[in-house]
């Protein structure tokens, strides 16, 4: 839980939340997976509601964000659009450092984009905690004449890796924001509402705790969580 999220609260002196600030967490979500199969499409649709017919490749990395509900918080994805060419994989501990959440994206028309999901799997357990949630996504089945990879065998060897797996089209919209959203709603459950409930339990235990401040500290690409005794009752 150390590095990713910004909770804002009012202090003891009641200080308001700044007007430029809408979200309670801010967390950090990669978006991976070969070239050309989709994946700056999948976030502009869901970001922007943007599709192109004349999408450029990706260089390096591009960033965007999306703010969802989580029951009552609002949670801030900073979703990192990573190029899939094979020059720029050195970047890779960069791209993946503070990720606590990871879309997995392949194209069901292509065999060799599905194939190589066992090398993206191998570099997100090298460069990511065991925390890390990992949502494994088929996208363009709007091209259903020529799908090469079939639903149950996809959702086969999702569930034999520990992944969830949604299929999508970028081009209809279809499940775009379900697999951002579940995998948001997975990142909340096993790692926010987990650590609000040790917070609960370390407070109720501790009397002499007035409050909890958390704030966001940075060191490049990473966000870290860092709580701060306010004063005593």
């Amino acid at each position: 839980m150390d590095n990713v999220y910004r909770r804002h609260m009012a202090n003891s002196t009641n200080q308001t939340r700044s007007p430029f600030v809408d979200y309670d967490y801010l967390i950090k979500v990669v978006v991976v997976g070969d070239s050309g199969v989709g994946k700056s499409q999948l976030v502009a649709r869901f970001t922007r509601n943007e599709f192109s017919t004349n999408s450029r490749q990706t260089i390096g990395v591009e960033f965007a964000t999306k703010t969802i509900k989580v029951e009552s918080r609002s949670i801030c994805a900073q979703l990192w659009d990573t190029a899939g060419e094979e020059r720029y994989r050195a970047l890779a501990s960069a791209y993946y450092r503070g990720a606590v959440g990871v879309l997995l994206v392949y194209d069901v028309t292509n065999m060799k984009s599905y194939q190589n999901i066992a090398h993206w799997l191998s570099e997100i357990k090298a460069y990511t905690l065991p925390t890390c949630q990992v949502l494994m996504v088929g996208n363009k089945i709007d091209l259903k004449g020529v799908r090469k990879i079939t639903e149950p065998q996809a959702k086969t060897f999702a569930s034999s890796n520990g992944m969830k797996y949604v299929e999508t089209s970028a081009l209809e919209c279809t499940n775009v924001a379900d697999s951002f959203t579940t995998l948001v709603h997975g990142i909340y459950k096993t790692t926010i509402e987990a650590k609000l409930n040790r917070n609960n339990y370390d407070d109720a235990r501790n009397t002499n705790r007035a409050s909890a401040v958390l704030e966001l500290t940075s060191d490049s690409t990473t966000m870290k969580f860092r709580a701060k005794c306010c004063g005593t009752t």
